[in-house]
């Protein structure tokens, strides 16, 4: 694996805790995976290591560049909490044994307590707004979270932690929780982490949440486990989901970590990244090396009106395909919100392959029965050892979410069935059959019932029934080859040849709420929203290789502004 020289001394020379900042394009998942390759080439005998990423998209991704004999855990914080600390330790407090609570019993929880309304507001999602019910450090409840619902938080969370207990089910949340409760509380159980492990090694490390912080600050303090934290202040975008402030600094101290910065780009045009260099003002100073640097193509800043914006960003899509080249897999249209998204995926649809949101032809669902869906599709499209490692790490996560275990024989055969059978599938068969087929292959090789199917199923309206064919659904699904049309948010650590941000408008980003429309009025930006809206428009500018376009069909962002002067 080729390195460049600052690289090649944040795997081989720094020793210990280390803190590595990433500027964009600089390298970082290269450089994650050549330490861990490293640090197996020398790992002592009964030890192992972790890769902890943010996202399963993100432990897909380092799974298929890590090619290692060895065992080693590479998934998020909840599933390494669940193998390594909630699954051999629930006993101390005489937990159940960790289940976690499925799309199917939220949904049936907001069923039996009708009058829980989580959806009063264009945009919301009632599934998201149970994640913010969580706990402090201390066990109390954090009322420290944004709550727009006439209902009261508290009356919520004691009727779902109720509903939880009944059903002896966990959320996400209560996973961190408990994980930080049973660490902190049993020396034992931090000395038996620290090790058991050589290194941990974390990925997006500027969006690490508390209990994420202090459980890894517990393994640290009780051994001689080593961490590698990967990330990138600047590109901090998860502060609502609760990731810590000044998560280097703090760690520079807790951790006694040396500290070092990748400034060197491989991806972008040199417009691209004075753009983006633009928008902090003591931004590192970056080394273009990118095969891009030297293209002449301007950042474009496009006005457009709110009647025929659509039209216009249809005519973009038409000129990047046509006279620019660029194939369609390497768009991307980039919101700050998903009720900006999909009219944007809805209009775009019609004509093109899309991939992301209102790609499908039912809402969005986020469990790990979709997730290994999604890793068969993929496989199904373009089979390769990628695809088949993405599979086999999905099945890992789903049988950890259900609380499943099989032998490695059992397990090895249960994974070629699933594979071979799903290879099978008929390309034109009708879409209500065809993932009906899903459901009765999912259940019968876990030995469980995966109502989401029946879930999917009631989503697709009759008409879309008559016009899909699972072949469609699969390709579409498997997400491989299409516009991408999603949130800021959901493309973390992708990057396009051209990338469209739509609708960078007042308000939309650093984003205000509307607190009348008559005349339109909205609250005060907080030095806070417009530190988060700055990282949200770094993150998106810095996702371009070759061409970035900026529209707005309203007053420009702040941001905007700054970019065109």
């Amino acid at each position: 694996m080729n390195l460049n020289a600052k690289q090649n001394r944040a795997v081989f020379k720094l020793t210990g805790n280390t803190l590595i900042s990433a500027s964009p394009g600089s390298g970082k998942t290269r450089t994650l995976v050549a330490r861990a390759v490293h640090k197996l080439d020398i790992l002592p005998k009964y030890k192992t290591i972790a890769l902890i990423t943010y996202t399963n998209a993100a432990a897909d991704e380092i799974a298929s560049r890590l090619v290692a004999e060895k065992n080693v855990f590479i998934g998020t914080i909840h599933s390494f909490c669940l193998k390594y600390i909630l699954r051999p330790f629930s006993w101390i407090y005489n937990w159940n044994r960790p289940y976690v609570i499925s799309y199917e019993q939220q949904k049936e929880f907001f069923e039996a307590n009708a009058d829980i309304n989580l959806e009063e507001t264009f945009g919301q999602n009632k599934f998201d707004e149970l994640g913010k019910i969580r706990k402090k450090l201390d066990g109390t409840l954090d009322f420290d979270v944004e709550w727009n619902h006439t209902i009261n938080l508290k009356i919520v969370a004691s009727m779902y932690y109720d509903y939880q207990k009944t059903l002896k089910v966990i959320d996400f949340n209560k996973i961190l929780y408990r994980s930080y409760k049973i660490v902190s509380q049993n020396e034992f159980v931090a000395k038996s982490l620290a090790s058991k492990f050589y290194e941990i090694l974390v990925d997006e490390f500027q969006d690490t949440n508390l209990y994420q912080y202090e459980i890894l600050k517990t393994i640290n303090q009780h051994g001689d486990c080593s961490f590698f934290m990967v990330g990138d202040e600047k590109q901090k975008i998860f502060s609502f989901a609760g990731a810590i402030e000044d998560s280097f600094e703090k760690a520079k101290n807790d951790f006694a970590a040396k500290h070092a910065e990748l400034t060197e780009t491989y991806r972008s045009t040199n417009s691209i990244v004075r753009v983006y260099s633009s928008i902090f003002e003591n931004h590192p100073i970056i080394d273009n090396k990118s095969d891009y640097r030297y293209l002449n193509i301007k950042v474009s800043v496009i006005k457009t009106k709110k009647d025929n914006h659509q039209a216009y960003l249809e005519d973009v899509v038409n000129q990047l395909l046509g006279k620019c080249d660029i194939e369609l897999s390497e768009i991307a249209i980039l919101s700050t919100s998903w009720f900006t998204a999909f009219p944007a995926s809805k209009a775009l649809r019609q004509k093109y392959s899309i991939v992301g949101l209102g790609a499908l032809p039912h809402k969005r669902i986020s469990n790990s029965t979709v997730f290994l869906l999604r890793a068969l599709s993929r496989h199904y499209v373009s089979s390769s050892i990628k695809t088949l490692r993405s599979i086999k790490r999905n099945i890992d996560m789903h049988l950890l979410e259900n609380g499943l275990q099989f032998s490695e024989k059992k397990l090895n055969k249960k994974t070629n069935n699933l594979i071979s059978h799903f290879l099978l599938i008929q390309a034109n068969e009708n879409i209500e059959k065809g993932i009906a087929n899903f459901k009765s292959l999912f259940d019968e090789i876990f030995k469980l019932s995966h109502s989401t199917f029946d879930e999917i199923i009631n989503l697709i309206s009759d008409d879309e029934k008559h016009t899909w064919d699972i072949g469609q659904y699969i390709r579409t699904l498997a997400g491989v080859d299409g516009i991408t049309c999603n949130t800021i948010h959901k493309i973390k650590g992708l990057e396009f040849d051209a990338v469209i941000l739509n609708e960078m408008n007042e308000n939309k980003i650093p984003y205000q709420k509307c607190i009348s429309s008559n005349p339109w009025t909205y609250e005060d930006l907080s030095e806070e929203d417009i530190k988060n809206g700055r990282n949200l428009f770094y993150v998106a500018v810095s996702r371009a290789r070759k061409h970035l376009i900026v529209l707005h069909n309203w007053k420009p962002s702040m941001f905007v502004d700054m970019i065109k002067n």
